[in-house]
């Protein structure tokens, strides 16, 4: 007997499947939810009159009565639903009626007990072709599709997940007491979601499910309508190339590295990648192979990889596609450790190309050897000063974030923004075709590196959504992973029979692996890199509660009305509070949350205010705009003097400050950030006055100031962060930086 022939209504199943169905009818559906625990409204299939009559005698009037068939998935449209069905002569009536209406032959018609109409749910599976089954819930009836007030989850589902699809619907409030209605019955709920996600790990054959509604019934959900659709299973993902891990070390930190395609001309890929690699001062052996130069940038360049005084630890391939294969196969002969292709022209770009792509793929598995690409970007390890990409320049100092891009262009953009603000990547890889190794595999890498404090990726697609799934889960509850996703327009909403395989969109389906594993996401390119800012520099609140300090009341306006739409809350806070820093500001400051100095820059006036919310056991996290700017305001208001003096050669009236009161007061408040925050626990997000280029200010301890552009992105930064603390909280997790 097979695993699968042993679940719950495999008979039901297998019985249709024998007959070349597409669908179970109603009454099987019921039957095949019954034996998963599903509670399903009382009623039997008949198929004469007079047992129509009996049935709902035994069930007491009044009673709803439905056409039953395979071929018919939406009986309301069909007009084979009759409700409130009052008496014999009703029963007899309607099931002449329903027999008549039919557009095909009847296999019966199912009498069912009414349940008068209140709150309704639905419950629903269809299957995603990169994650496989994924459950929906939320608001049912006719509205389910006009709302879309629905989620989804990813089977199978724990406890704690079902639970938490229960809260993520707007209408949440319908589960509680409701108009004088009971709270609903979370339990059942929860089981039924978990039991249909289930359904489809048993059975691969079912394509959909729709229970909907689910009447409550008292507190207790009814299944009181049901379909299930059935199709043949979806084929898993072909089997991967065995990748030796480990050998990716030699991508990361390499001893020695070979350029495969070396050029002294840098509007070729050889020549950018090498003059990096020279530029960024890589402290070990750099081989320019070049058959028709004796050097390359004031390196010796040799005719081949076997010619090298020592084998490489890595070689980077940049020559054309057709010569690949040769190349690969001599750094297997040799022993070279990892290639990274850099060369296109594979299963991109058609049929051969993709037979070419397997043929290289194949050899470096046989060799152990670890192969990024082809049609990549490169790679990089700003701890080892090996910049090994190429396009553009970009050299980002070292940095907690290791970055995986399926986007070359992407990747370098976002590193090269890094590189500006002075954030820090500690690792960069573009991943290219994934021939060999995908970004699953870096992933996992990223997860087990010590070096690696958190894990960038810019996603366009996934081969194996379930298996992204599993690294995804065991990354976050060690280390913060955040996610930018491009393409999503590439899954758009695909014709299903039911309601769920209708709204089961690839957008859906992301937010629900998002939240079951714990990404934080976006969408958006500068609020990654802020994210990528945030949780390498600062520590996580625990909590949603804000404080907004601010130089301007109008900045303190707009941040407050951001921290509502993100979810957070405005700190309330104490008398003791406001009265420390009603000591430090006139009598006219706001004296609440959020805090205005209004317009203050005496020495420690800012931060005395700052101190006392930091302190502040009601406050999570604190974001803090206009101080950095504004308090070296002075020394722009002495030049302008000074240059009006000059320009007139006329003294302009009024005495000016020491200069030398201010030059340093921006450093110096910067690192006292720092220390704030390395003192008590709680980030602090500065906006500054005017543009600056620089993000982050590092003093060599476990935290460093960070400043981001503007009051809104800096309270999205810290919603974010909140969310993930919290999915760490939920899962008994520490973080590690309390």
């Amino acid at each position: 007997m097979t695993v699968e022939s042993a679940a719950p209504g495999r008979h039901i199943v297998e019985r249709a499947l024998a007959v070349g169905r597409r669908a179970l009818d109603e009454a099987e559906a019921k039957a095949l939810f019954a034996a998963y625990g599903i509670p399903v409204v009382e009623g039997a299939p008949v198929r004469s009159a007079d047992e129509a009559v009996e049935v709902a005698g035994r069930l007491g009037y009044p009673v709803v009565m439905k056409g039953l068939s395979p071929e018919i998935q939406h009986k309301s449209d069909a007009g084979l639903v009759l409700l409130d069905i009052a008496d014999d002569a009703g029963a007899r009536s309607g099931f002449e009626t329903l027999v008549r209406r039919a557009p095909v032959t009847l296999e019966g018609v199912l009498v069912e007990q009414m349940i008068p109409g209140g709150r309704e749910f639905v419950v629903g599976m269809s299957r995603d072709h990169q994650f496989g089954p994924v459950v929906m819930f939320g608001l049912g009836g006719v509205l389910t599709e006009a709302l879309q007030d629905v989620v989804f989850g990813v089977a199978p589902l724990d406890e704690r997940e079902a639970s938490e699809l229960l809260d993520e619907i707007s209408s949440v409030r319908l589960l509680g007491e409701f108009r004088g209605a009971p709270s609903v019955d979370r339990d059942t709920l929860i089981n039924t979601i978990r039991a249909v996600g289930q359904m489809a790990l048993d059975h691969p054959e079912i394509a959909e499910v729709d229970i909907n509604p689910m009447l409550v019934e008292g507190r207790r959900p009814v299944a009181v309508d049901a379909l299930v659709t059935l199709a043949e299973p979806t084929a898993p993902p072909p089997a991967r190339l065995p990748l030796e891990r480990k050998a990716l070390n030699a991508v990361f930190y390499p001893d020695s590295v070979a350029i495969v395609g070396a050029s002294n001309d840098v509007a070729k890929w050889g020549g950018v990648i090498t003059i990096n690699i020279v530029s960024g001062g890589f402290p070990g052996p750099i081989y320019p192979i070049n058959p028709h130069d004796r050097d390359v940038f004031g390196r010796a360049a040799y005719p081949s990889l076997s010619e090298l005084p020592t084998v490489p630890d890595l070689a980077i391939i940049a020559v054309p596609a057709a010569a690949v294969k040769e190349v690969v196969e001599e750094c297997a002969q040799l022993g070279v450790k990892a290639v990274v292709i850099i060369s296109g022209g594979f299963s991109e770009a058609g049929p051969e190309g993709a037979v070419m792509e397997r043929e290289i793929a194949q050899i470096a598995s046989d060799a152990g050897m670890a192969m990024i690409g082809p049609n990549c970007v490169g790679a990089m390890s700003s701890w080892r000063r090996f910049y090994g990409t190429g396009g553009v320049i970009t050299q980002p100092g070292p940095g907690p974030a290791s970055f995986l891009s399926h986007s070359g262009n992407m990747g370098v953009q976002l590193m090269a923004s890094a590189e500006e603000r002075h954030g820090g990547v500690g690792k960069f890889v573009g991943i290219g075709n994934e021939a060999l190794a995908t970004a699953t595999d870096l992933l996992n890498y990223f997860c087990d590196d010590p070096q690696t404090g958190l894990i960038l990726d810019y996603i366009e697609g996934l081969d194996d959504g379930r298996r992204f799934m599993e690294a995804a889960r065991r990354a976050a509850v060690r280390k913060p992973f955040i996610v930018l996703r491009g393409g999503a327009s590439e899954y758009g909403a695909r014709a299903a029979a039911s309601h769920t395989g209708a709204m089961a969109g690839s957008q859906r389906v992301f937010e629900a692996v998002v939240r079951q594993c714990g990404i934080i996401a976006t969408t958006d390119p500068d609020e990654f890199i802020d994210l990528a800012f945030a949780l390498s520099y600062l520590p996580l609140p625990h909590g949603r509660r804000v404080s907004v300090v601010t130089m301007g009341g109008g900045w303190g306006v707009v941040a407050a009305d951001e921290v509502a739409r993100s979810g957070l809350l405005l700190a309330e806070l104490s008398d003791e509070v406001i009265g420390e820093i009603d000591r430090v500001l006139p009598p006219y400051w706001s004296r609440g949350n959020p805090v205005d100095l209004v317009g203050n820059i005496r020495d420690g006036v800012a931060e005395k205010a700052i101190e006392a919310v930091v302190r502040s056991e009601s406050v999570d996290a604190v974001v803090v705009l206009g101080v950095i700017g504004m308090v070296t305001s002075p020394l722009r208001v002495i030049d302008e003097v000074k240059r009006v003096q000059e320009r007139s050669g006329m003294y302009v009236g009024g005495s000016l400050p020491d200069p030398e009161k201010y030059r340093f007061r921006e450093g110096d408040f910067i690192k006292w950030v720092a220390e704030l925050m390395r003192a008590y626990r709680k980030p602090i997000i500065n906006v500054s006055v005017r543009p600056i280029q620089r993000a982050v200010f590092g003093e060599g301890g476990p935290f460093s100031t960070v400043v981001l552009p503007s009051p809104l992105r800096s309270v999205r930064v810290i919603a974010k962060m909140y969310k993930y603390q919290a999915f760490l909280d939920r899962l008994g997790v520490d973080d590690g930086r309390a």
